[in-house]
């Protein structure tokens, strides 16, 4: 047989054999993060281990594939990495943001700071964690799309996930309006909210007038709830707000 066929067809079953075995890994991975699901009862970080564990096992077959690959064409691969004048060139390409992508998503993950399933702020953007890789986090936006994040642009970001949350619900109301009947019925809307769902950490607080907005005064009512459970919780109140302001003939605006 042509030697060169016989080289083609050795690459192909190696490559072949290694993505039957990448499957298997993943396969693994994914009965490991469910066992550390069921003895932790941490579902985000062990879906959060099982996306960086696949991120590794994909670069490390790419990497020996490479290799590979560049053994059969003839290229001395041992030569090519000890050779300074190409890691010169590979650091001057953006090996250093490399690096630092890849210490950013390992402290991510080691210190908790973000996990899958989160909701976050990067910059102007906002959305749901789906992968958090050795480069990259993947964040699913609220229109749909997908907005792929280096590791390294995660220096300042906000986590809307993590602990408590403040709910916070802004009526506006003209000045015309009986303003201390208007915050008793935010007080009693927030009261009534909080024994129905039991979702208040703490007693709902109505901060009076916040500011004036043209002819309107800004009331304010705020609640601490599970991070989780925010938007949910000021959309209810919102509805519960317009519901009782509705029943009072109290004008309103913004709810």
């Amino acid at each position: 047989m042509n030697p060169a066929v016989t080289h083609v067809l050795w690459l192909g079953l190696t490559i072949a054999l290694l993505l039957i075995g990448y499957q298997i890994v993943l396969r693994l991975i994914n009965r490991l993060v469910q066992r550390v699901a069921a003895h932790h009862l941490d579902t985000a970080r062990s879906r959060t281990l099982g996306s960086l564990l696949t991120s590794v096992v994909r670069w490390v077959l790419a990497f020996v594939v490479l290799v590979l690959v560049l053994g059969e064409v003839g290229v001395d691969v041992q030569a090519v990495v000890v050779s300074a004048g190409v890691l010169g060139l590979v650091i001057g390409l953006g090996a250093q943001a490399l690096i630092r992508d890849l210490l950013t998503g390992i402290f991510l993950l080691f210190e908790g700071l973000v996990a899958v399933g989160d909701v976050i702020q990067v910059g102007a953007a906002t959305g749901t964690v789906e992968s958090i890789g050795l480069r990259v986090v993947k964040l699913r936006l609220q229109d749909g799309s997908l907005r792929i994040v280096p590791n390294g642009a995660l220096a300042e970001f906000t986590n809307f996930s993590v602990g408590w949350g403040r709910a916070i619900v802004e009526v506006a109301v003209p000045r015309d309006v009986d303003v201390d009947r208007a915050l008793a019925v935010l007080r009693r809307v927030g009261e009534e909210w909080a024994r129905e769902t039991g979702a208040a950490l703490d007693a709902p607080a109505v901060e009076g007038i916040m500011r004036f907005s043209g002819g309107d005064a800004v009331l304010r009512l705020a609640v601490r709830v599970d991070a989780a459970r925010r938007l949910d919780a000021e959309n209810d109140l919102r509805r519960r707000i317009k519901t009782a302001f509705d029943r009072e003939h109290l004008s309103a605006v913004g709810v």
